[in-house]
């Protein structure tokens, strides 16, 4: 009978595991795609000239203020998507990827500089203006906080209001 036991408990602790998996991994691909279309979306609302510093590929303060709301509103979809999907763990490992990923981005930016092609005048589609973009090194810093650490505020209100 003991035996029975053991085999349960360990078939539920693979089921946590494997739920906080697939929690975190939804929560990246909620995020995702909320990045990708409100940015898109602002992005055509903006226009080029709002978005970019005359004839460079720097980034305006419009823009920073829209990227890092949505980076922060982003964080917390990705935390409570992971906390619905995957419970507690699920947020703590999203939280993690979030501010890794972050940092991993972050760093290769900041080692590229500001010192990118100038703009031309001709229209910068939306692919080549996030890959392109210069922000500054604050806003570089911030961005992997602000992802993982609305993860972990959403999952934490979550879990105050629902056990896991």
């Amino acid at each position: 009978m003991t035996e029975l036991n053991e085999n349960q408990q360990a078939s539920s602790r693979w089921k946590v595991r494997w739920m906080a998996l697939l929690g975190a991994l939804a929560g990246l691909g909620a995020l995702a795609l909320f990045l990708v279309g409100s940015l898109s979306c602002t992005y055509e609302l903006l226009g080029e000239e709002r978005t970019f510093l005359p004839e460079t590929f720097q980034v305006t303060g419009a823009w920073l203020t829209v990227h890092v709301a949505a980076e922060l509103v982003g964080g917390g979809i990705a935390g409570t998507v992971a906390f619905l999907i995957g419970g507690k763990r699920a947020v703590f490992v999203v939280a993690l990827l979030l501010f890794f990923l972050g940092s991993m981005t972050a760093s290769q930016k900041m080692q590229e500089g500001d010192h990118g092609r100038p703009r031309g005048p001709e229209p910068t589609d939306g692919q080549s203006a996030q890959t392109d973009a210069i922000s500054p090194v604050w806003k570089l810093v911030l961005s992997p906080l602000c992802l993982g650490g609305m993860a972990l505020v959403a999952g934490g209100i979550l879990g105050r209001r629902k056990p896991d």
